[in-house]
């Protein structure tokens, strides 16, 4: 083609009402005809953009098109509708008999440079930088800046803000590199709070009820320290709230009938939001009659038993779900069927609707066969040994199918530590035909079990200040240590324990230990261990306490009552070299054996925060009488139990007892003497006591809770303490935890039975934070009030705050 005719083209093209494909001079092309593609050129685009233009017109060398016609048009629709480019156009550049070649001629959207945003906070526009997610060099389109602009809307609505008005400029394009700026402008509407909340149409629940309910809004009034903003998503919740409300009450018709959300004027010229809602009630329903039909395995009084409901019952829908489906606790139906290895089991349920409100409960069974378990896999250990995680699980090919082995073995991978707990995935591949299933075990390794602590603490007034620093190698491999290649830094993945410290004051005190456990002592659920600590407090060249402490230890785990339990057995070995004359202590060297038996009961599914569960322990120790040797009996209880409320929102509750005897009365002592408060690490200084923790009480010399003799501490026979909190996971991701929680304590040390009161307490209460960092551990900080003194005490006070800090797992 000649370059007149090429340029007649090109003229044509542009007049064109079709896209602007160019016509030729041949009068036949006038009328529509069959062309074969033989070539394709894309014009205007570098070549990974060409490959996607070619892709989003659809035209490719061999396809046949008619020109004129629609194909031509649609493709130029198709590759504008990308949103990419500015210019399209289709040119022919040759045709040979039935033959045409094709040139795609585009014009590329400038590229995002940088943009800024305006009209709001600094620390807002750091946010709303973080959610955007705009790159630079990605196409300016109308689809990106509409995703901007939704989610900065999304943004100030969440904070409660309405009438938010954003317009976006454009900057100078930048004509050598296509690259422009954008500007977001953001103008601010009212943050109007809610007034009024008006309800009609309920009979069975108050208003106040059923605001209370909602939850998630609340009226602004004079005592609530934050402002009750509307936002859509709780507004949202707060009806569902309602919903399940009534529903759990046997009002299963309920329903809202309309709700209207409208600002109105109060108090002279200030706005507010009204929510009004009118609600249907309906009947509420009660349980007749319960049918179970196929059931060959459990009888129906069984089957009626996990259901948990009996005739005339108010029908609880919530209640109904979870024990036909699956409760917390495992008792459901499915889950007696499913533990019994019937993973293939259904069941249907109707309800039918029954005179005077009542509800007959129909429930069709097909049991199906066992399931056995083909093969069980796990993969994401990229740290831990196969052999670890291997033991851990309780599935096992060729065992009938088993719900809550699985559900045990996720609350155990959970509690070793190694691996993010929300992560961890149990996958099930049922072979319906084969009758079989495989499981899969997906974890996430990627948080360091190691943990580096540096921390500080107040030692009472003799020692000032103790700084402490403890390395934990949580998933020690003893076995690699002479593997030169192991040691990254330290050989790890075997799940061992190696824990080594020191703590010093620039009073004079010095404490350095060491400890080891294996957890599967000779390849068995069996766990052995063994430490040491030496400590000692200067204060003078010729003046100090000396304590050297050893201990060997060996658990196991229990199959009865239930496999939640332990037995481990310890022994102990103290020497301690005293100065001068405290309480009934006398100055000299003193030493100690005593073996230690504890039984223990523990399903809490999380040592640092637990959600549910609970922890049982009852320990006896017993340093027999031995010349030259301390001795004495001592016995321990204490209960914790762990409650979900709401949501993440959990109630803890528990209690402690402790009992000190000696063998002989004449040979009375008081090492082993118990002392409250304050935390382990700011009782560390006082080797020889049974320091007990309680926050609001500083602990240590002449700050413990301890019955007094003619004006010296001498430690408690007997002690009591009990506690409350309320904590909820603010925080938890695998960077950090953080656990505020609020607490309620009270304890007292009696100097025997004589004196002992379980209702004469020392009680505290106050708030505080566990921070929980993968190289520092867990932190715990807590500011408490306490409201009694320490008769005897001139530093414990009633009516007093006291700040306490610690390190370490409170559960």
């Amino acid at each position: 083609m000649n370059p007149i005719t090429r340029f007649l083209s090109i003229c044509l093209l542009v007049l064109s009402p079709v896209s602007a494909f160019a016509q030729i001079s041949d009068p036949t092309l006038n009328q529509p005809r069959q062309y074969t593609i033989a070539a394709i050129q894309v014009v205007g685009a570098d070549v990974q953009t060409q490959a996607f233009v070619l892709a989003s017109a659809s035209l490719d060398v061999g396809d046949v098109v008619q020109i004129p016609g629609p194909q031509i048009a649609d493709a130029v629709r198709r590759i504008y509708r990308s949103g990419l480019f500015s210019e399209v156009d289709i040119f022919q550049i040759a045709v040979i008999g039935d033959r045409i070649e094709l040139e795609i001629r585009v014009k590329e959207q400038p590229r995002l440079d940088d943009y800024t945003i305006t009209g709001v906070r600094r620390g807002q526009r750091r946010e709303l930088r973080e959610k955007m997610n705009l790159l630079s060099g990605f196409a300016i389109t109308e689809s990106m800046i509409a995703q901007a602009k939704g989610t900065i809307r999304r943004y100030y609505e969440e904070k409660g803000y309405a009438d938010i008005e954003i317009e976006h400029k454009f900057g100078r394009i930048d004509t050598l590199r296509n690259r422009q700026n954008l500007t977001f402008d953001i103008e601010l509407g009212r943050r109007i709070q809610i007034q009024k909340i008006a309800i009609s149409g309920n009979e069975a629940f108050s208003d106040r009820k059923l605001r209370k309910t909602m939850k998630e809004i609340k009226v602004n009034t004079w005592w609530r320290l934050t402002r009750q903003l509307f936002k859509q998503d709780k507004y949202e919740t707060a009806l569902d709230n309602l919903v399940n409300l009534y529903k759990k009450n046997g009002y299963r018709d309920f329903h809202v009938t309309s709700d209207t959300v409208y600002t109105y004027d109060y108090r002279g010229n200030k706005e507010g939001i009204a929510v009004e809602l009118t609600v249907y009630e309906g009947p509420q329903y009660t349980v007749r009659n319960i049918t179970w039909e196929g059931n060959a395995l459990y009888p129906a009084e069984a089957l009626t038993q996990a259901l948990d409901f009996e005739e005339g019952d108010i029908f609880n829908e919530e209640k109904f779900t979870s024990n036909l489906q699956a409760n917390k606790n495992s008792t459901d139906v499915t889950s007696l069927y499913h533990d019994a290895g019937y993973l293939f089991f259904q069941v249907s349920d109707e309800i039918i609707l029954a005179p005077d409100n009542q509800l007959d409960l129909k429930f069709i069974i097909a049991e199906d066969e066992i399931a056995k378990v083909r093969a069980v896999t796990f993969s994401g250990n990229t740290k831990t040994n196969d052999d670890v995680v291997r033991r851990t699980i309780r599935s096992v090919p060729g065992q009938n199918y088993n719900r809550t082995a699985i559900i045990r073995t996720v609350r155990e991978l959970a509690t070793l530590g190694y691996f993010t707990p929300e992560k961890i995935t149990p996958n099930l591949v049922p072979n319906f035909e084969r009758k079989t299933v495989d499981v899969d075990f997906a974890l996430d390794e990627s948080v360091s079990t190691d943990n580096f602590e540096f921390s500080g603490g107040f030692g009472g007034r003799q020692f000032g200040v103790i700084l402490s620093t403890r390395v934990n190698f949580n998933n020690f491999s003893a076995q690699n240590m002479f593997n030169k290649s192991a040691w990254s830094p330290l050989p790890s993945g075997d799940g061992q324990k190696l824990s080594l410290g020191v703590q010093v004051t620039g009073g004079g005190y010095r404490n350095y230990s060491f400890s080891f456990m294996e957890p599967w002592f000779m390849g068995r659920p069996n766990s052995f261990g063994f430490g040491s600590s030496y400590s000692f407090y200067r204060f003078s060249t010729t003046q100090k306490y000396e304590q050297f402490s050893s201990y060997v230890s060996y658990g196991r785990r229990l199959q009865w009552p239930d496999d939640y339990f332990t037995h481990t057995s310890t022994l102990n070995y103290q020497m301690f070299d005293v100065f001068s004359q405290e309480g009934f202590i006398r100055p000299g060297r003193a030493s100690m054996i005593s073996l230690k038996q504890i039984l223990e009961r523990n399903s809490l599914d999380n040592p640092i925060s637990p959600s549910f569960g609970s922890k049982f322990t009852l320990a006896g120790e017993f340093a027999p009488p031995m010349a030259e040797f301390k001795q004495f009996y001592k016995i321990n209880t204490a209960f914790q139990n762990h409650i979900p409320v709401i949501g993440k929102l959990v109630f803890t509750n528990g209690f402690e007892y402790g009992f000190l005897g000696w063998f002989d009365d004449d040979k009375k002592s008081q090492f082993s003497r118990f002392y409250l408060g304050g935390t382990p690490l700011q009782q560390q200084q006082t080797f020889y006591r049974e320091n007990i923790d309680l926050k609001g009480y500083p602990g240590g010399f002449g700050g413990s809770i301890s019955p007094y003799l003619n004006g010296r501490e001498v430690g408690g026979t007997i002690y009591n303490k009990y506690y409350s909190e309320l904590r909820y996971p603010a925080i938890s991701n695998d960077q950090v935890q953080i656990i505020p929680y609020m607490f309620a304590e009270a304890g007292n040390a009696y100097l025997g039975f004589r004196d002992f009161d379980p209702f004469t307490l020392k009680r505290s209460s106050g708030f505080g934070v566990r921070l929980f960092l993968p190289i520092l551990g867990l932190i715990d900080l807590s500011y408490g009030y306490r409201y009694d003194g320490v008769e005897g005490s001139q530093f414990v006070q009633p009516g007093k705050w006291e700040f306490l800090f610690n390190i370490g797992a409170p559960f």
